[in-house]
C-alpha cells in the first residue's frame, strides 16, 4: 500500500490544501484540525500491512511521520516569513533529499576521509553481523553495546551518499550528517540535539521545537512535546516491525524519562565537569537503552538473516575473526 499511486497524490494533494487553503485560515484549532487529522489517516494507509522485520516498512514509517511533522509545523506554526508554494515544498522534500550548502556546514571532513570510514564501517558491520547470527539473541549490556555501534556503522551507505553529492556537485553542496560522533557528547541535551540523527533531530528541533518554545516562551514545554512526539513516532516504528504490543510502553517510557531528563538538565545550576558529564550521560543512556533496544535485539535474527549488508557474500571481502564465545 505505501507505494501505491493512490497513496503518493493523498499526500500530495494535502501539501498543497495546507499551503492554499488551510494556512491562510486565522483560527489555529482549525488548522489543527485540518492538517492533523489527514495526516493521521494518510500515515495510517500508507503503512496498512507492512511487513515485519523489513527495512523498507520502517523507513516508511520514519518517512511518514517526518512528512507529517514537518507538514504541521509549516501549516499550524506559521513562519514570520512569507513562504512560497515551492520553498514550502522544498522544506517537505528536504527530508527525503537532504542536501545543504557545503559552506553552511562546520568542520566539513575531505572526501578521502570518508572513503576511509566507509571501508572502516563496513568491516565492522560485517564483523558484528556474523558474530550476531550465531550468538543467541539476550539482552544484555555488551549485546546493547554491539547493536549501537552497529547502528553506527551501517551509516556507511549514507556516508558514500555524502560523497557522491559532493563529487556530483563539485564540491558545492553536501547531505546532512547522520550523526556527529555521540560518543562524545558531554550531556544528554548535546547526544540528542546536536550528535545523534542530525537529520530527524532537524525536522522536530524546527518544526516542534522552537516554535512551541517561541509561543510558550518556555524551553521546557518544547522539549517535553518534542520527546512525546519522537516517543510515539518510535512506538509506531515498533509495532510495525515486531507487531508485539508488549514492547509499546517501554519504548515511550525511553524518551519520557529522556525529555524528563533533558529538562532536568536544562534546569540543573550545578555545573559538572566535562569528565562526569561525560561519564552520567552515558551511563544514562546505557541503563535505560534496554527500555529501547530490547525488541530489537530479542528479535532481531530474523531481520538479519534477510538483511545482510552489502558485499557481505563476496570472497574476496576481507573478514575480521570472530570471538569463539557468545555474549
Amino acid at each position: 500500500m505505501a507505494l501505491s499511486l493512490f497513496v503518493v497524490i493523498g499526500w500530495f494533494g494535502h501539501i498543497i490544501t495546507c499551503y492554499y487553503l488551510i494556512r491562510p485560515i486565522n483560527y489555529i484549532s482549525i488548522r489543527i484540525l485540518l492538517t492533523v487529522f489527514p495526516c493521521i489517516l494518510l500515515c495510517y494507509i500508507s503503512c496498512l500491512n507492512l511487513p515485519q522485520f523489513d527495512t523498507f516498512a520502517i523507513v516508511t514509517v520514519a518517512f511518514c511521520w517526518l512528512t507529517s511533522i514537518r507538514l504541521i509545523g509549516l501549516t499550524i506554526f506559521l513562519s514570520p516569513n512569507l513562504l512560497t508554494f515551492q520553498s514550502f515544498l522544498l522544506k517537505i522534500l528536504w527530508i527525503y533529499f537532504p542536501i545543504l550548502p557545503l559552506k553552511s556546514e562546520k568542520n566539513v571532513w575531505p572526501i578521502k576521509y570518508y572513503l576511509v570510514l566507509i571501508v572502516f564501517k563496513l568491516l565492522i558491520n560485517h564483523w558484528i553481523y556474523r558474530w550476531c547470527l550465531i550468538c543467541q539473541t539476550r539482552i544484555n549490556y555488551e549485546k546493547i553495546l554491539l547493536f549501537y555501534i552497529s547502528i553506527m556503522t551501517i551509516s556507511f551507505m549514507y556516508d558514500l551518499e555524502i560523497v557522491l553529492v559532493r563529487i556530483l556537485t563539485r564540491g558545492e553542496y553536501t547531505l546532512e550528517s547522520f550523526t556527529n560522533f555521540p560518543i562524545f557528547s558531554l550531556s544528554l541535551r548535546e547526544f540528542w540535539g546536536q550528535r545523534y540523527n542530525r537529520l530527524i533531530n532537524r525536522v522536530l528541533k524546527e518544526s516542534i521545537f522552537e516554535p512551541i518554545r517561541f509561543k510558550f516562551s518556555s524551553q521546557t514545554v518544547g522539549a517535553l512535546t518534542t520527546f512525546l512526539i519522537s516517543a510515539l513516532f518510535h512506538v509506531h516504528i515498533a509495532f510495525v516491525a515486531f507487531d508485539d504490543l508488549s514492547h509499546l510502553f517501554p519504548t515511550f517510557f525511553f524518551f519520557f524519562i529522556h525529555g524528563l531528563a533533558c529538562c532536568v538538565e536544562a534546569n540543573l545550576k550545578i555545573q559538572l565537569s566535562e569528565y562526569i558529564g561525560w561519564f552520567l550521560t552515558h551511563m544514562f543512556l546505557l541503563l535505560t537503552a534496554p527500555f529501547l533496544l530490547e525488541p530489537f535485539i530479542k528479535k532481531g535474527s530474523p531481520y538479519l538473516v534477510v538483511h545482510p549488508p552489502p558485499l557481505f557474500h563476496i570472497e574476496w571481502f576481507p573478514q575480521l575473526p570472530l570471538p569463539n564465545f557468545c555474549l
